[in-house]
């Protein structure tokens, strides 16, 4: 086998935003996977890395359902690493892109699991993305975090007893659980702030999280301080 395999994190939704190591991979790659929630839409991640993808590449998308049955998503990552597998072994240079950071609650977490148990010794690597948590902080201007505060990331429905006393907190895939959310933090005397869609050209920035309790955005990130000394200007 004389392919390799490059997990490709583009970052949070601002083509600007793609790494130059990201970009230099998807101008020599000779395929590109991007990933789809369904079959009748198109590759978010794909819209946001086009332009930097190499004129004679070819171009892949794989649906990933947005379900929570275990049969369909395994089957899913199964097929996608067979797919691509296949292709590196007739000597591509196969690049699957990705949101945000490539191993952080990333599609190709799985699938690079999956390509690994089909074969253990396939060249394989990745490249690292910015964070949807940092580009939200960069875009209100607000550290994540400072000195030794700690930093907790939290991804969906929040636990009533999640420990945020002198803790900040990132709340990925929120939008279902805002209320939720909102209690959570003023319990623990904290402040917080919503984002949906960062870096997108629809993006949304709100302090009042009741204003997006009908919320069904996937890519809604709440950013909490709850830390002594640690408040939102």
């Amino acid at each position: 086998m004389n392919g390799k395999i490059i997990g490709v994190g583009i970052g949070p939704g601002d083509p600007d935003l793609v790494t130059l190591r990201a970009i230099h991979v998807l101008r020599e790659a000779h395929v590109v996977v991007a990933p789809r929630a369904r079959e009748d839409t198109d590759s978010l991640a794909l819209r946001i890395a086009k332009n930097h993808i190499g004129d004679s590449c070819e171009i892949r998308e794989v649906c990933f359902p947005m379900t929570k049955d275990e049969n369909t998503l395994n089957s899913s990552w199964k097929n996608a690493a067979q797919e691509i597998l296949t292709l590196a072994q007739h000597g591509k240079t196969v690049a699957f892109i990705t949101l945000g950071d490539a191993m952080l609650y990333s599609t190709w977490g799985y699938v690079l699991r999956e390509v690994r148990e089909l074969d253990p010794h396939v060249s394989v690597s990745t490249v690292p993305g910015i964070t949807a948590m940092a580009a939200c902080a960069a875009q209100i201007g607000e550290p994540l975090a400072e000195g030794d505060t700690p930093l907790l990331v939290w991804p969906g429905n929040p636990s009533a007893q999640i420990p945020l006393k002198n803790t900040n907190c990132v709340f990925m895939k929120a939008s279902r659980h805002l209320k939720k959310i909102e209690s959570i933090v003023e319990a623990n005397e904290g402040k917080c702030v919503a984002l949906r869609n960062c870096c997108l050209p629809n993006q949304e920035i709100t302090h009042d999280l009741s204003m997006w309790q009908n919320d069904t955005q996937y890519f809604t990130t709440v950013l909490s301080w709850c830390a002594r000394g640690e408040k939102m200007k």
